[in-house]
């Protein structure tokens, strides 16, 4: 089982020669339904095989061209962990399958080259977060995606203030140091340093900031991430000394507020998915902001017909694109000729995968919306914008 990547991405956008056969189906994590996928996924199969054939294949050759993508579908194994969508490609000479952790569409295509939109989202990182919800009492530690929260065991870090401390001298005390100097009495005895906890403002904060420290140092133990987001849950005046004492590269500087201790994890969860969504949709804010601002010209186009030869040349910097729907036809880059066309015909392209495929290729980004979505931006389907 790979894990899919840009690069991997970038390959199978490369493929061109039929049959390329292209298999999507939308799985389920739990349920009767979770049952029925490895079945809808030999019918989606049976379907490609039969396509193969009217497109000239012998079926011995077209069942075998399968023969991997029905050993997954009979693999009790494959299906036994939940997962929301399968992706499988098969080619002469060529298989990949991938599950992915969001819903893909049930789309069957063969072709001359593999079907990648409905897989760019699948490449878009998981959401996964970290929540830290402490207090004066009680540490938790949340672990999230964008569909569920679960806590972890945290094993090391003090459970509240008094835990962190009893062992660094919490409890007003008297401590010798044994590098103090001598006392003036000349009788050789040291001089005691008090060490104590008066209540002041800035005594308590010191205390906090020991606290945190130890807190920071055992969470990190504990994830062993350097690249996760990390949240704050607690009372407002906590959360800016946790981060005075944090070095955890990626603490966030939105926080969730209020005494975390008897709150639900499921409750925390839902207002820490509310402080990311800004992180989520930041570059994609961005683009159709820019887009916005540029309209159609020099360096922006909503014109399949510019699109596609400028994705084709490299000059497309960001595409922004429909999941769904299409748009047909060909282009020759020789002549410079094309035909867009609303229903496919035989040997036809999807030009909108062509032009998100070619935008991969030649390190640009693509951001697959809903139609609705991309409407709403750009007024079409599909917008660019270029990078000359």
């Amino acid at each position: 089982m790979e894990n899919l990547d840009r690069t991997i991405l970038q390959q199978l956008a490369g493929h061109d020669g039929w049959p390329a056969v292209s298999v999507y189906l939308p799985a389920h994590r739990a349920g009767s339904e979770r049952q029925q996928d490895p079945i809808r996924l030999k019918n989606l199969l049976r379907h490609a095989e039969e396509t193969l054939v009217a497109g000239g294949m012998r079926s011995p050759e077209a069942a075998a061209l399968l023969s991997d993508a029905y050993a997954i579908q009979a693999d009790a194994a494959f299906w036994r962990n939940g997962f929301e969508g399968v992706a499988l490609f098969a080619a002469p000479g060529t298989f990949r399958v991938f599950r992915a952790s969001r819903a893909l569409p049930e789309q069957v295509r063969v072709s001359s080259r593999f079907l990648v939109r409905p897989l760019i989202t699948a490449l878009v990182p998981d959401l996964r977060f970290y929540i830290l919800a402490l207090s004066k009492n009680q540490v938790r530690v949340l672990e999230g995606t964008a569909e569920e929260v679960h806590e972890l065991e945290p094993a090391g870090i003090p459970q509240g203030l008094a835990e962190a401390l009893k062992y660094d001298d919490y409890e007003a005390q008297v401590q010798f140091h044994s590098r103090t100097p001598a006392a003036a009495s000349g009788r050789g005895k040291r001089a005691a340093i008090f060490h104590g906890h008066g209540g002041s403002a800035d005594t308590a904060k010191e205390d906090l900031l020991r606290y945190f420290r130890q807190v920071d140092r055992a969470l990190q133990e504990l994830i062993g991430e350097r690249d996760v987001p990390l949240l704050i849950a607690g009372v407002d005046y906590l959360l800016p000394i946790y981060r005075e004492a944090s070095t955890y590269p990626h603490l966030l500087t939105e926080g969730v507020t209020g005494n975390p201790d008897e709150v639900p994890a499921a409750e925390i969860h839902a207002e820490a998915l509310d402080l990311l969504r800004p992180h989520l949709t930041a570059e994609l804010d961005r683009a159709i902001a820019e887009y916005a601002e540029r309209g159609e010209g020099e360096h922006a186009s909503a014109d399949l017909r510019r699109i596609v030869p400028a994705a084709l040349e490299g000059r497309v910097d960001t595409l922004l694109v429909a999941d769904t729907g299409g748009a047909w036809g060909s282009y020759d880059p020789e002549t410079g000729s094309m035909t867009v066309r609303a229903e496919p015909e035989n040997g036809d392209t999807d030009l909108l995968d062509r032009a998100a495929a070619e935008t991969l290729l030649h390190g640009g980004t693509v951001h697959v919306l809903s139609a609705e979505e991309v409407r709403a931006a750009t007024g079409t389907e599909v917008a660019a914008l270029l990078r000359y």
